[in-house]
């Protein structure tokens, strides 16, 4: 993953709509962290033009330190290679019923045990703020050591 090109990751205060309307094909929502709190990631100069305009405006931001643009295109290179990586890994159905931060619900048998699904966890935006809406709305569920995730 270090071999992959340099980007970036902003913390964004506004709706996932409003940002996913301001992205210009270089850009990708990386974690939709609360209703109107999301991450944005991609190449460091698309990522200052979008910072500027946003301030411009008088929207938070903040600018994470990472050190490449995760859950977002530039991961692609890697992700046959992960999957490869996991697949030799005996991976087995969850004890322990838990919500995908890829879907924002609760994980299926198939997705625990296949190893692209892991592999799209680089990839894919991450739902947190679904997933914790998913597990008030079921009775009983436990919040466990649940973190936002920034990147």
């Amino acid at each position: 993953m270090q071999k992959l090109a340099p980007g970036g990751m902003l913390s964004v205060r506004l709706p996932e709509a409003e940002i996913r309307a301001r992205l210009n094909g270089h850009l990708a929502i990386a974690a939709v962290n609360a209703p109107s709190l999301c991450v944005v990631a991609g190449p460091f100069d698309a990522l200052d033009t979008l910072e500027a305009e946003l301030k411009n405006e008088g929207v938070a931001t903040r600018r994470l330190a990472t050190s490449h643009a995760f859950h977002s295109p530039m991961m692609d290179p890697v992700l046959d290679q992960f999957s490869s990586r996991v697949a030799q890994i005996p991976l087995r159905s969850p004890q322990i019923p838990f919500v995908s931060c890829v879907s924002g619900t609760w994980i299926s048998e198939n997705e625990a045990t296949d190893p692209r699904y892991w592999a799209r966890h680089l990839r894919a935006p991450v739902q947190f703020s679904p997933g914790v809406q998913e597990l008030l709305s079921r009775s009983g569920a436990v919040l466990w050591r649940l973190v936002p995730v920034m990147c």
